[in-house]
């Protein structure tokens, strides 16, 4: 008698899942680097770049996440507004870590002028997470946990407009208190900018299981 045992499987990364994947992975890899920001081992070891990095990484979480890979797995079910609207997310995300890192280069002269740039990128901002809020909303897909996403980057974009003003606007550096105030408000994003990302992650679709080709 002849036993026939079941051909194996091999498990594939539909569009969706990789979107999803991607996406969840850079966001989290970026709240990490910002926990490391925030962290003293970063004056340690003198990595000034890690803002600039963290919010590279998120913009291109936020792209990923929008746009999804090949047609799949994009949260705004690829509305060209709500892609939009991620996209200018993670841009101005971008520029404001770019001010922040520059900002101690730039004359004193043209501060102030500096600062009323770096409000009225928050403000575009702001604008932009609200239509990607409504995009998402309205997409009718079945996005799961990143219908929340919209929410974090609001109160992101909010903790974020106070921290840097207290950078912007400090006269002769931060004060202590000020000081913790700031990395309070940097570990609390970092913190929930990597749960964001572990739980896209977690909540990511399955991955098709399909069985080899019969030869």
């Amino acid at each position: 008698m002849t036993h026939h045992t079941p051909a194996p499987t091999t498990t594939t990364l539909s569009s969706a899942t990789t979107a999803w994947v991607w996406g969840g992975s850079a966001i989290l890899v970026s709240g990490l680097l910002r926990l490391l920001e925030a962290l003293p081992i970063s004056a340690v070891i003198g990595w000034r770049p890690v803002t600039l990095i963290a919010a590279v990484v998120f913009a291109i979480g936020a792209v990923i996440l929008a746009v999804g890979v090949r047609g799949q797995g994009s949260v705004v079910a690829r509305s060209g507004l709500g892609i939009a609207a991620l996209c200018v997310l993670g841009g101005i995300d971008v520029l404001q870590a770019v001010l922040v890192e520059s900002f101690a280069m730039i004359p004193a002269s043209f501060r102030d002028g500096v600062t009323g740039i770096a409000n009225v990128l928050v403000l575009i901002q702001l604008a932009a997470a609200v239509v990607g809020a409504i995009v998402i909303g309205r997409s009718g897909g079945d996005v799961g946990v990143l219908r929340w996403l919209p929410a974090f980057v609001l109160a992101r974009i909010v903790a974020l407009q106070i921290t840097t003003r207290v950078f912007l606007n400090a006269s002769g550096g931060v004060g202590s208190s000020g000081m913790e105030v700031v990395v309070a408000a940097q570990v609390s994003l970092a913190l929930l900018q990597s749960a964001l990302g572990f739980v896209v992650l977690l909540a990511s679709p399955r991955a098709d299981a399909t069985p080899p080709a019969a030869t």
